[in-house]
């Protein structure tokens, strides 16, 4: 399956899915009903606004036709675009998707469906024609032409269930992954071996040599039918236990634990501790070393320290001794200075990290405190003018009805510095049977809010740290009412008025095989759905119940 551009005019990406995968072409016995779903415009990088889209179903029995049935099919799409039913002409069914009114398209995705498809008896590829009405403003629209391909695998064709015998293996244990098939080209694409490897016709496979990380699979088959080769592939994982690890940069957010010696291989290189350096457990860090523990350049200590005989500082008289933490002295005892002289400041004191005042100070000039820095007291601090603590909204976003974020459209952003998002949430009116909520996932929890019916609302407020993210989505069920929801969304930033760090106001979510990166977003929940009472909602048809509540009956 591929996106496949006919040329380089057409504004819109499209993206083809089949459900059964992979689609099978019917027998004598029997005859197979597949769908062919096309998303429209994700990983949209150019402003373009569509009026209308045309897909050209090819119909016949040959290998590059789809079906013989073209007037059968049944059309569907997102909310807010209107299918036509099949026209059947010159050995093609012709649907047009229109929007109300013309879209601009801006990550969002909109799904064309086309279902109840009787797939003819012939194996091979079919190429879908797309024709947009299209133009890069709002105004002035063009036919620009595309295409997507879809694969006809033969009758009874079956690749499924692809698993290893075991989701974790020991750290230099070989996987066994298994899987059943029909007789197919089978390629293995796994670990660092992008090339793959050919398989014989076992439908088992052992790793040729032991796992020491997380691995991924990918199982490509291939079949040759009416003239063309057909693919469709399947993905799956193992975990290692106490796995290797190499990195190129390696950030800790937590403690650590090395149970053996930590070395650095290139002696050039430095070890740098964002945070603490310390002993296991109560224990002391010890510098075994007898000539100590010598530092070529600033020495920060963020915590207290003890010293068993004098410290002094050699060099010129403009060294320094840098303390992150207090300097106080031993016990409960003040910090003294022990020369006659006092302390002699012959400019103002710098305090390059947060200065710590346990009681009463008396500044006889103004107190200045760097760019960046802190000023931290212990006690009540009093101001003689305002202090802002939280500013005005930097953010606020509402999403009025048929627009509230899901979770394959969902709300994605950053907090550029500490503070609190706030929100309030709209559901359905008194619905028998329907459930909502609103999921505000972040930090690897989720807060799930329920709002009361109409005229109610619910409000919610979660405090962010700084880059911390958040996603928002809703989840209504049954889905068809989303459409009833509204959402407000504010920041209120602490200090700086800084603006949320918006990445995605509606892209899709991650799916079980897709690659997730270093920030590791929600996953589907779980959601159990309430007895729907047929006196106040009749029951969906299943071919239809996905479809907007205003789309026409299937033709």
């Amino acid at each position: 399956m591929s996106v496949i551009m006919v040329n380089a005019t057409n504004l819109l990406p499209y993206e083809p899915s089949t459900d059964p995968k992979p689609l099978r072409v019917s027998s004598a016995e029997e005859t197979e009903y597949g769908s062919v779903n096309i998303n429209v415009g994700g990983g949209i990088t150019t402003p373009a606004w569509c009026s209308k889209i045309t897909v050209r179903v090819p119909v016949g029995a040959g290998a590059e036709h789809l079906t013989t049935e073209g007037a059968g099919i049944r059309t569907g799409a997102s909310t807010g675009w209107t299918p036509s039913a099949p026209a059947v002409s010159g050995g093609f069914a012709v649907i047009t998707f229109t929007p109300a009114r013309a879209v601009q398209f801006t990550g969002q995705i909109v799904t064309l469906t086309l279902s109840n498809i009787a797939v003819n008896r012939t194996a091979g590829q079919v190429s879908l024609a797309i024709v947009e009405s299209s133009s890069p403003t709002n105004g002035s629209f063009t036919d620009k032409s595309a295409a997507v391909v879809v694969d006809k695998f033969p009758a009874g064709f079956v690749f499924r269930n692809f698993a290893p015998e075991k989701i974790m293996v020991e750290n230099g244990e070989a996987a066994v992954l298994r899987w059943e098939g029909s007789d197919a080209k089978y390629t293995m694409h796994w670990g660092d071996t992008p090339a793959g490897v050919s398989l014989d016709k076992e439908r088992v496979w052992p790793t040729p040599r032991g796992l020491t990380t997380v691995t991924g699979f990918m199982l490509r088959a291939e079949v040759t039918a009416g003239g063309s080769t057909l693919t469709h592939t399947l993905t799956t994982a193992v975990t290692v236990r106490i796995p290797d690890l190499v990195v190129r940069n390696l950030t800790v957010q937590g403690p650590a634990t090395f149970a053996d010696n930590v070395s650095l291989s290139n002696t050039a290189k430095d070890l740098t501790v964002a945070g603490s350096v310390r002993g296991a457990g109560s224990s002391p860090l010890r510098v075994s070393q007898p000539a100590g523990l010598k530092v070529d350049a600033a020495l920060n200590v963020h915590g207290s320290s003890t010293f068993a005989n004098n410290v002094a500082v050699t060099g010129s008289d403009t060294t320094t001794v840098t303390v992150t933490g207090s300097l106080r002295g031993a016990g409960s005892k003040p910090l003294r200075i022990s020369q006659p002289a006092g302390l002699k400041v012959d400019a103002g004191l710098k305090v390059d990290a947060a200065l710590n005042v346990a009681g009463a100070s008396t500044f006889d000039n103004n107190v200045t405190v760097a760019a960046g820095k802190t000023l931290r007291a212990s006690g009540p601090v009093q101001f003689a003018g305002a202090v802002q603590a939280y500013g005005s909204p930097a953010y606020r976003r509402s999403w009025p009805q048929q627009s509230v974020p899901s979770f394959g459209n969902y709300f994605h952003a950053t907090a550029p510095t500490d503070g609190t998002l706030s929100g309030q949430v709209t559901g359905p009116t008194g619905i028998s049977g329907s459930t909502t909520r609103l999921t505000v996932y972040t930090d690897g929890r989720y807060n799930n809010i329920t709002p009361p019916a109409q005229p109610g609302m619910a409000s919610f407020s979660i405090p962010l740290r700084k880059g911390q993210s958040v996603w928002i989505y809703a989840e209504v069920n049954p889905d068809l009412y989303r459409v009833f929801m509204t959402l407000t969304v504010l920041w209120f930033p602490m200090g700086q008025s800084l603006d949320l760090q918006v990445h995605s106001a509606g892209a899709p979510a991650p799916t079980a095989e897709t690659e997730q990166g270093s920030e590791s977003g929600p996953v589907p929940q779980e959601f159990v759905a309430l007895n729907m009472p047929e006196e106040d909602i009749p029951e969906a048809d299943p071919e239809t119940a996905r479809q907007p509540t205003d789309a026409p009956e299937p033709g």
